[in-house]
């Protein structure tokens, strides 16, 4: 087989319970989520499980220049309900007399599915065996609680009508208001470094990630009070401009 040919890996992931992906600067005390996991996100969880399996060398040194640069695009579940859940938290505060716990509510969104979640990578086509371990090791996305299942992984490349896509490539000419944005994380660019991702002290400073709004493949049916019915529904091919999936060099 060519080294050089790539293929795309297709994973499907059922959620049986609520889960939740957190969006990025929501507070802490009133917790908004994506409907589902985000490119950086999926990344991340790539090194995680890397480690779990082979160690934080090979990881490093043999996973990590393509965990950073590979082309990932994810396609949320059929249906997806978000709904705010009120719950007991506590707050630690530091104070002259020392550390205050003081007890109120917290709300947070999380996220039922209907459907199942799938997460498309694109690598080396002789490596394709490893990739497989790796994604069907991943048992959560977002918290730790939010336990997700891989039931099949496949060699399918993305419909990208059906993904999440950068609101930047998409043409303006017609609103697409309709559709269900989030701010999601993507790696800064193809050359970020281990350090930055996985800091060995708190001398490494610089943000790994940024920061960018998506559209997700998802129409809002049903809303009521603080709850949302979202359906999956293809984008317009001719509103969608250059290749998906990728990032900044």
């Amino acid at each position: 087989m060519d080294k050089g040919q790539r293929t795309w890996l297709a994973a499907a992931y059922h959620f049986p319970s609520t889960y939740s992906c957190r969006l990025p600067m929501s507070s802490m005390a009133s917790a908004l989520v994506s409907p589902a996991p985000g490119p950086a996100t999926v990344r991340l969880a790539l090194i995680r499980v890397g480690i779990e399996l082979f160690g934080i060398e090979y990881v490093r040194d043999g996973l990590f220049p393509l965990i950073r640069s590979m082309n990932v695009s994810v396609r949320p579940p059929g249906k997806v309900a978000l709904s705010t859940q009120v719950l007991h938290g506590y707050k630690a505060d530091e104070s002259p007399a020392g550390v205050l716990i003081s007890e109120g509510p917290i709300y947070r969104e999380v996220a039922h599915a209907e459907g199942l979640l799938t997460v498309y990578v694109e690598i080396p086509a002789h490596e394709a065996g490893l990739w497989k371990s790796l994604l069907m090791t991943i048992g959560y996305w977002g918290q730790a609680s939010s336990f997700a299942s891989c039931l099949e992984i496949s060699e399918t490349p993305p419909d990208w009508k059906e993904c999440a896509v950068p609101l930047q490539q998409f043409r303006a000419q017609d609103p697409l208001g309709a559709f269900f944005p989030s701010v999601l994380t993507e790696f800064r660019n193809r050359s970020v470094t281990w350090d930055e991702v996985v800091p060995a002290s708190r001398s490494v400073q610089r943000n790994p990630l940024k920061l960018e709004v998506y559209l997700w493949p998802l129409l809002l049916i049903k809303q009521h009070r603080g709850g949302k019915l979202l359906v999956r529904t293809p984008f317009p091919e001719s509103e969608l401009l250059g290749k998906r999936g990728e990032i900044g060099t």
